[in-house]
């Protein structure tokens, strides 16, 4: 099994495996699949070749007529490193080839994550035998319509450009990973809210309007409640809209405020990680790029 980088001329094999493989596991368990159409998956796997190109990978078998088995991605952010999503074909040892270079990948870093869907027990298998452990539970939050809090909540307005910086050096000194292009990113593309005490930066919230829903996600903050309040300030933004979270099980105040605002619980995740993992005191994590 050849491991190489994923090239534009990839993309639809890519896809279609990424599609396949997540829309089989997640319909034989009774879940809505990640990626609800091939487009989907596509627009996936050119949205990480612009913003990570060297983590990019297909696997493909030997032999005449080879062709791409599995498909996966790596980010790597200085010390801190995460991987997914990763889809391959049944037998063959795909998955396992794709783990094993991306770790290559990823030796400069201490710590490397990864979400495992905790209904798979085949995945949850093949990451425990190569050494991850569960870190925290992540559930997956779907909102059918965002019900607005009765009340606007207060020291929190709309983020400006001019915060990306100030909420980067936040960032990073609290989860350890130098997620810089990834919250420009997400600043240019969607929009966010900040929490402020004192004069001071306190949390952080990004946010992205889809077609079919809004992207919640990812947040820091000092404290779980400040965490909620920025989840309401979306919901107050966007009464009505169907929305998702990738939430964190240690903050059962962040859950109980966005069940609140019309969130339920799709299926549970698990956090894995390898190396040091010190979560930060309160946060959601993001979907894209996943796992940081």
């Amino acid at each position: 099994m050849e491991v190489r980088r994923l090239g534009s001329a990839d993309v639809d094999a890519a896809s279609e495996i990424l599609y396949e493989a997540f829309a089989s596991v997640y319909r034989r368990r009774g879940h809505t699949p990640p990626f609800p159409n091939v487009e989907s998956a596509v627009w996936l796997c050119r949205a990480y070749l612009d913003l990570d190109p060297e983590g990019c990978a297909v696997a493909v078998a030997g032999g005449a007529g080879s062709s791409i088995s599995g498909v996966g991605f790596a980010h790597l952010r200085g010390r801190v490193a995460s991987i997914g999503p990763l889809a391959a074909r049944p037998g063959g040892g795909a998955g396992r080839a794709l783990m094993a270079h991306f770790h290559e990948l990823a030796r400069a870093a201490t710590s490397v994550r990864l979400f495992q869907d905790a209904f798979n027990p085949d995945s949850f298998g093949l990451y425990t035998r190569l050494g991850y452990r569960v870190v925290d539970v992540a559930p997956y939050l779907v909102a059918p319509r965002l019900l607005a809090p009765r009340a606007r909540p207060s020291g929190i307005r709309a983020l400006a450009t001019s915060d990306v910086e100030t909420i980067g050096l936040f960032d990073f000194a609290r989860t350890g990973a130098d997620r810089t292009r990834d919250l420009a990113l997400l600043a240019s593309t969607g929009r966010g809210f900040v929490a402020e005490r004192g004069g001071q930066l306190a949390g952080y919230l990004f946010y992205r309007q889809l077609p079919a829903r809004i992207i919640v996600g990812p947040a820091l903050a000092e404290t779980p409640e400040l965490v909620a309040d920025l989840v309401d300030a979306v919901a107050d933004a966007l009464p009505e809209r169907p929305a998702v979270i990738r939430a964190s099980g240690g903050a059962p105040a962040v859950l109980e405020r966005a069940f609140a605002r019309g969130f339920r619980v799709d299926h549970l995740g698990n956090l894995m990680a390898t190396g040091p993992y010190t979560p930060p005191p309160a946060q959601l994590y993001a979907l894209f790029p996943e796992s940081l």
